[in-house]
């Protein structure tokens, strides 16, 4: 019992290792029962035979008679040492094999045979083939410490490098070493004490001068110097070379020591020499610094090249000036203020960079390395206006120089419209690179923007940095289309490109040329030949390939009402189903075939870009709420537009035609209800009849507002607009001046058909108005409805059959279900509908009472608020609708 259990706390074990493999608890039973089962089957030994027979028929039928002579070969040597675990162990292997026909190699084979392998190699082996005899010597012990004498070096030399089978050739060897000594040479006395005669620093009171008379220690005399060896210690600082007469001081800049002086010269004029000097190293030293640093920006290593260069440049005149110095021409001798005036004219181009550094420094240069370009630019211009023109020689070129690094990816990415690994530092960055492509333009590449809000970019270039960005972009969009850059424009970019000589020439030629002008008009007109050229490009691409021109005609058509007589057939086929109570009167098929059958004379119109969508959340369910004008914000027309033409008209555009066709729609249903539901004979009822006169002012002056709030729209809102939206688009240079077009556009329709936020509560008081035309226009038809069927007046039935009927595919299209969009919840607006069943069943002249107070209610409200938003100055078109319903008597 013991041993069984040990034997199930390792089985335990086990499948508890194995989760994945043990998923359900009769499997894990199942597998544990048969490890524990003292007595397991046996494998079928004959069975295990049968298959190894049959895999070497296998074998031999698919003409591989070496593998089948192998395994035959192993099974025959595997026979006579067979016991009973001999068939679970070769099932085992039958069941591991995977393909054994097509992975085994017989080659493999060959190193699974046993190798005779060589006895291990011994000390007494290595000592039997080389005996370790004293023969040569080899373990004496060597005393260390006997002393060796001069004449004996050679001999203990030459014993020690010569053995005995060489011993033969032992006077060559002594010729040899006597040759060797022949190019010592011997120490000369006199050129050494000429040598420390000339290190001035070293002496210890020879010639010193005690200006008190006292006696001093050797050490602290004072020591004179010529002139010619403190020029050639100044030019060891300057160097950037140690020297000994030059100590630190508290500031950062060396002085002479005041125990080295000149004959002729007084100390204080050599301590303001030194000064100015140290002054000048220390600089130097900076820009030493500076340039062994390493940098990873093209700008700033360009920079760092410059440096190297004036460095150099001064390094190589000092030498010159030292070597005019030093050399006695004519018995004159050197002169320090000579020296001074040399060695100042010789180091101010690279010491005009030192100011520079000190400024980059606190410019946080490493994440802005255009700061360099920002102060070389001040100081040009500072140099060229205080007339300062060797200066100005100077820092120009730097200027220039760098301008050109900065200026190599800016000018690849207006070529090619594409930005490379090394331009890290420019102001043009990536976007997202999985945008989609109707926003690639506004998306895919943008300008870069420090944590401030500011430009990463010089300050000369902000203003054409838009230019820039828009350049690429266009060459970029213009890839996208499929349109390669043609080999003149890139001629052409070529000959514009900038050159900086000429500006250095024009303010050479007149020096009351400002530099920042004559640079802003150099650099404007470089950038304006790539921009002008792609550009307009582009802008022909999308006109003439993609018709950028048809498609804003036929938004106009679609949602604006371009065209009255089609607009009217819709409206009139939408208002025949909601009168009937249609219930399936917002189908997507139906009205997607409606307006496609209504626009399909007119040629700007792509039928099948054409789709209609309804939102079944936003209609009402009831009865008297059916009619309402809120259900016609359910219909969604979609207009699908080409890719490119999409970066240019937005979704958000999109939104806001579709909002105003919702709007016209409304407007158009409630015009037409007015004019034919209400025919000659009702007219001439209602007038007899006392209770419903009041019916036919109220008529007149609701058809009235509608007219007058429809001919705004149409003819002051949307005519306008879109003129002056097509003339300005036709003058734009870019696709952002198209975009920004468009977006001003969609503004001024937001605000003068009062779909703005500051106008939602006008809004919807109109809606509810237009609401009001339907109530009165029921129970106007219910009256007339009334003489029809007590008189069988039969003219009266015209009331609801003026309309044009529906088309036979849109009359077999009613039955077509849809799945509508609940997503586009719009919230009902008007409460008189909710109550329309109790409204219906009062008395004719209360009914028309309530009409009227609503009405005159909402009138009042519109005129007051549209009243209040012109006197504000909100919009320009709200004041000419306020005008236009003063005009008609409107409260």
């Amino acid at each position: 019992m013991a041993q069984r259990a040990q034997v199930r706390a390792l089985a335990q074990e086990l499948l508890s290792s194995f989760p994945s493999l043990v998923s359900t608890i009769d499997l894990h039973d199942r597998i544990l029962q048969t490890l524990l089962d003292p007595k397991p089957a046996r494998t079928n030994q004959f069975e295990v035979a049968a298959r190894f027979e049959g895999l070497e028929e296998k074998f031999t039928v698919l003409n591989n008679d070496e593998l089948a002579n192998a395994l035959r070969e192993r099974l025959d040597e595997l026979s006579p040492r067979s016991n009973r675990w001999t068939p679970e162990i070769l099932s085992l292997l039958l069941t591991l094999s995977d393909h054994p026909l097509e992975k085994t190699k017989v080659d493999a084979l060959d190193r699974l045979s046993v190798r005779p392998q060589s006895p291990p190699l011994t000390w007494s082996d290595i000592i039997a083939a080389d005996p370790l005899d004293n023969q040569d010597g080899l373990w004496d012990e060597v005393d260390f410490a006997r002393d060796v004498s001069d004449e004996d070096t050679d001999s203990i030399v030459l014993a020690s490098t010569v053995s005995d089978e060489t011993s033969t050739t032992s006077d060559d060897a002594d010729d040899t070493a006597k040759h060797l000594q022949d190019h010592f040479l011997p120490p000369d006395e006199d050129g050494l004490s000429d040598v420390l005669k000339a290190q001035f620093w070293n002496q210890t009171g020879q010639g010193a001068i005690d200006p008190n008379g006292s006696n001093v220690s050797p050490t602290q005399a004072s020591i004179v110097l010529t002139e010619s060896q403190l020029i050639r210690e100044v030019n060891f600082v300057l160097h950037g070379l140690p020297s000994k007469i030059f100590e630190q001081q508290s500031d950062g800049t060396k002085a002479v020591l005041p125990r080295y002086q000149l004959k002729h010269v007084s100390p204080t004029k050599v301590s303001e020499l030194s000064r100015a000097w140290s002054v000048i190293a220390a600089e130097l030293a900076r820009l030493r610094e500076w340039k062994s640093q390493e940098q990873y920006y093209p700008l700033l290593q360009t920079f760092q090249a410059i440096i190297a260069d004036r460095l150099t440049a001064v390094e190589n005149t000092l030498t010159q000036i030292q070597l005019q110095c030093l050399a006695s021409r004519n018995g004159s001798t050197a002169s320090l203020l000579c020296y001074d005036d040399m060695v100042q004219n010789a180091t101010r181009p690279a010491r005009q960079l030192t100011s520079i550094l000190g400024d980059l420094r606190q410019a946080d240069y490493p994440k802005k390395p255009f700061r360099i370009l920002e102060l070389l630019y001040d100081r040009v211009c500072t140099s060229h206006s205080i007339g300062d023109t060797e200066a100005l020689n100077s820092v120009i070129q730097v200027f220039f120089q760098c301008l050109q690094t900065y200026l190599k990816p800016l000018k690849y990415w207006m070529e090619h419209g594409e930005l490379s690994e090394f331009d890290q530092g420019m102001f043009v960055r990536d976007g997202d690179p999985n945008v989609s492509l109707t926003e690639v333009w506004s998306r895919r590449h943008l300008l870069s923007f420090d944590d401030c809000g500011q430009l990463h970019a010089p300050r000369f270039l902000h203003l054409a940095a838009k230019s820039i960005l828009n350049t690429g972009k266009s060459v970029h969009f213009l890839r996208l289309l499929g349109h390669s850059w043609p080999e003149s424009d890139a001629e052409e970019q070529e000959t514009a490109h900038f050159d900086p000589r000429r500006i250095c020439a024009e303010i050479s030629a007149n020096p009351l040329y400002s530099f920042p002008e004559s640079f802003d008009r150099a650099l404007n007109e470089w950038i304006a030949g790539s921009y002008h050229s792609s550009s307009a490009m582009l802008k022909q691409q999308l006109e003439v390939q993609y018709g950028l021109s048809e498609v804003l005609d036929a938004l106009e058509y679609v949602y604006l009402f371009r065209n009255g007589a089609l607009s009217n057939e819709i409206v009139s086929v939408i208002a025949i189903r909601l009168d009937r109570g249609h219930a399936d009167w917002a189908d997507d098929f139906v009205l997607t075939d409606l307006l496609r059958t209504v626009f399909a004379s007119t040629s700007c119109v792509d039928n099948e870009s054409l789709a209609v969508r309804t939102s079944s959340a936003s209609i009402c369910g009831t009865s008297g709420q059916q009619r309402s004008m809120n259900n016609l914000n359910a219909i969604r027309v979609g207009y699908v537009l080409p890719w490119p033409i999409a970066n240019i008209i937005s979704k958000d555009a999109m939104t806001t035609y579709q909002r105003v066709f919702i709007l016209l729609l409304q407007f158009q249903r409630a015009k037409q209800a007015l004019e034919r539901r209400f025919p000659r004979d009702l007219m001439r009822r209602l007038m007899e009849d006392p209770a419903h006169f009041s019916a036919v002012g109220l008529r007149h002056r609701m058809l009235s507002f509608v007219n007058t709030v429809f001919s705004y729209l149409v003819d002051v809102v949307l005519s306008v607009a879109s003129a002056d939206m097509r003339r300005k688009m036709a003058k734009s240079g870019d696709v952002d001046e198209l975009i920004e077009t468009q977006h001003a556009y969609i503004a001024r329709l937001n605000e003068q058909c009062l779909l703005s936020k500051e106008r939602t509560k006008v809004m919807q008081a109109i809606t509810s108005v237009l609401d009001l035309v339907i109530l009165l226009t029921e129970a106007c038809t219910q009256y007339g409805s009334h003489f029809v069927s007590r008189d069988g007046d039969q003219s009266m039935r015209a009331v609801s059959t003026t309309q044009r009927p529906l088309s036979r595919r849109s009359q077999e299209a009613d039955v077509i279900s849809s799945d509508h969009d609940e997503n586009d919840h719009v919230v009902s607006l008007d409460p008189l509908l909710a109550s329309s069943t109790t409204h219906s069943a009062a008395p004719p002249d209360v009914r028309l009472k309530n009409i009227h107070d609503t009405f005159q209610q909402l009138l009042g409200f519109i005129s007051v608020s549209l009243r209040g938003a012109s006197k504000g100055g909100d919009a320009c078109g709200v004041e000419i609708l306020t005008d236009m319903l003063a005009v008609g008597g409107w409260p």
